[in-house]
C-alpha cells in the first residue's frame, strides 16, 4: 500500500535524491528500504543481551545523534555510565560494553541509534510500555533468540 504524505527536505538532501533518479518518491522509498535493511542486518551482527540494549537505550534517551556523531556512541554511553550509574541499574559490565560499542563500525552504530530512537518514539506513541520487554523488539533480539532455539533443536 502506498500512502501519500507531505514532507520537507533540506536542499542538500533533495539534490542527493535527484542524483539518484527522476521519480523522487520512488527514489526515497527505495533508498529508505535499503537503509532500513542495512540497519537490520547491522544489528544482527552485533551481540547485545537485553540488559545491554536497555542500558544503551536509557543512556541515549535524551541524545539527538546524527551521522556525524554516531562514531561517538560509545562516549555517550560511557558518560551515562559515569553519571547515572547505569552499570548497577542494568547489571552490566560497563567497561566491557563501552569496548563493544567502540568496536562497532559506523553503520552498526547508526543501527543501534535507530533502534534506541524507535523505542523512545514507540513509548511516546503508546506502542511500547516496558523497556525489558520492548527494547529487544527494537534491537531485533527476539529474532536472534528464535534462531538460537531453532539451531539447538
Amino acid at each position: 500500500m502506498v500512502q501519500k504524505i507531505s514532507l520537507s527536505i533540506q536542499k542538500e538532501i533533495l539534490d542527493l535524491i535527484d542524483e539518484r533518479g527522476e521519480a523522487r518518491s520512488s527514489t526515497i522509498n527505495r533508498d529508505l528500504e535499503r537503509l532500513y535493511t542495512l540497519y537490520s542486518r547491522a544489528l544482527n551482527e552485533v551481540e547485545f543481551d537485553v540488559d545491554e540494549a536497555c542500558l544503551i537505550t536509557e543512556a541515549l534517551e535524551t541524545k539527538n545523534m546524527t551521522a556525524e556523531t554516531a562514531h561517538l556512541l560509545w562516549a555517550y554511553v560511557e558518560d551515562a555510565l559515569k553519571h547515572k550509574h547505569l552499570s548497577k541499574v542494568w547489571n552490566v559490565d560497563g567497561s566491557e560494553l563501552v569496548e563493544k560499542l567502540r568496536s562497532l563500525n559506523e553503520i552498526q552504530a547508526m543501527a543501534v541509534i535507530d533502534a534506541v530512537e524507535r523505542f523512545w518514539t514507540g513509548l511516546e506513541k503508546g506502542k511500547y510500555r516496558d523497556m525489558e520487554k520492548d527494547v529487544p523488539k527494537c534491537f531485533g533480539l527476539e529474532k536472534k533468540s528464535e534462531k538460537e532455539k531453532g539451531n539447538s533443536d
